[in-house]
């Protein structure tokens, strides 16, 4: 079983272990790579939630702590696992069904974004992945179904009044701001790839005696810079400095006004010379401008509550069992 996990799922993940729902006294752990649940008339094994572990990251855990993060990442795998099943045997149950024209546009869909148009590269990539295209359709219209499922049961029934934004805007206004940019134009100064061409620093006070005189930044730039941005008059757009720039680079820009130029700046024997054009400032949206985001914040947070409390309702009339099995093999 090949899943790809079902993401709006995730969001009840976090419950480290299912009650098993039957009469039947817990069964001590099992040591065997074989099945770890039970879901109605499914199985989930080992190696399937293995999988799902495996691609996620765990680079950030301390060594000391990832074994104990491997079996928080298992167990919340599992049980999201268990709502994929939970979900899509519901949908069976209520015979819910995909028209074969959605899963075929999802396809082409697929095809066009992400392989550029062309299937070879898809079949290409599931070989890679040692997957056929049958069973990637299979999933493919699991997703779907899933996603349908949840816009049926939740989404569509999320509202949220007028009074519920306003409360929300009126508590939290901080959360609701624009973000804090700066437009910056810049000249890179190449090393001279000869004498005539005069060095950097020289190059450097031509520039500022030109700016002295009224020559546009943007024509300097054009005419000097040796970066891709030239032709555009050094623009860089709305940048956050300290995220695009080095460090001296990024500081010389953050001390400037709109409308100052930096000194220059040396860096690996290139040379900088930026201007800020225009510096946009953290500042609270007005209840007008934040609306539309508000709205959207409590939809995600009513929609969320409202899927755990549907994912609760199914696993109380399923069969779930849950094997232990941290007394036996590890997660790898």
């Amino acid at each position: 079983m090949k899943s790809v996990l079902f993401a709006v799922a995730l969001a009840v993940a976090g419950t480290v272990a299912c009650q098993a729902q039957d009469t039947e006294k817990k069964r001590p752990p099992i040591s065997v790579d074989g099945v770890v649940a039970y879901v109605n008339d499914a199985v989930i094994t080992f190696s399937d939630v293995m999988v799902e572990v495996n691609r996620m990251p765990m680079d950030y855990a301390p060594p000391e702590q990832r074994e104990q993060r491997r079996w928080e990442m298992f167990n919340a795998t599992l049980n999201a696992m268990v709502n994929r099943r939970l979900v899509l045997d519901y949908a069976k149950k209520t015979k819910v069904q995909l028209q074969p024209w959605a899963v075929d546009a999802r396809i082409r869909e697929i095809v066009q974004n992400n392989f550029d148009g062309d299937q070879t590269k898809l079949y290409d990539s599931l070989a890679d992945r040692k997957m056929s295209i049958e069973e990637w359709k299979t999933l493919l219209e699991e997703d779907l179904l899933l996603s349908a499922m949840r816009y049926q049961y939740v989404e569509k029934r999320v509202s949220v009044s007028p009074s519920e934004i306003r409360a929300e805007y009126e508590a939290n206004k901080a959360r609701y701001q624009t973000e804090g940019a700066v437009a910056v134009s810049m000249i890179v100064l190449a090393p001279p790839a000869d004498a005539s061409e005069g060095t950097i620093t020289e190059r450097a006070n031509m520039i500022a005696a030109a700016l002295k005189d009224g020559t546009s930044f943007a024509d300097l730039a054009r005419r000097y810079s040796k970066d891709s941005k030239a032709q555009n008059g050094g623009s860089w757009g709305k940048i956050n400095p300290e995220d695009v720039f080095f460090k001296d680079l990024a500081t010389a820009v953050t001390q400037l006004r709109p409308g100052q130029v930096t000194p220059l700046v040396v860096q690996s024997g290139y040379g900088y010379i930026a201007r800020k054009d225009e510096q946009q400032d953290l500042r609270v949206l007005t209840f007008d401008e934040a609306a539309q985001f508000v709205e959207g914040r409590l939809k995600v947070e009513k929609s969320e509550k409202m899927f755990k409390e549907w994912v609760a309702r199914l696993r109380n009339e399923a069969y779930i069992k849950i094997l232990d099995v941290q007394g036996g093999k590890k997660p790898e």
